[in-house]
């Protein structure tokens, strides 16, 4: 029997989505072929800022983003499910 593992992201959605029922994920999809469609936004619907999470591989590490950097150099690298979830989660709690 062979076994697939799950790409992080998807524990990641999960996880946020126990905190915050109401967040919406929207991923970017690809219009051209080199584009990277390993890119998330999370956005609580009554507001305005997102955050964006990324990885091509849908995998932990991801770089994070959001609304309140003024560059992506202050960008967050996060290294495993649960940190993501918790900054995504701190985030949007934080614009409420």
């Amino acid at each position: 029997m062979v076994f697939r593992r799950m790409p992080d992201i998807e524990s990641i959605i999960e996880h946020v989505k126990r905190r915050l029922p109401e967040v919406t994920v929207t991923q970017l999809h690809k219009t051209h072929p080199a584009d990277d469609d390993g890119i998330w936004w999370f956005r609580l619907p009554t507001q305005t800022k997102d955050i964006q999470v990324e990885s091509s591989s849908g995998n932990c590490p991801f770089m994070i983003e959001h609304d309140d950097m003024r560059s992506t150099s202050e960008a967050i690298t996060a290294f495993n499910i649960s940190e993501v979830a918790d900054i995504v989660v701190n985030y949007l709690k934080s614009q409420k």
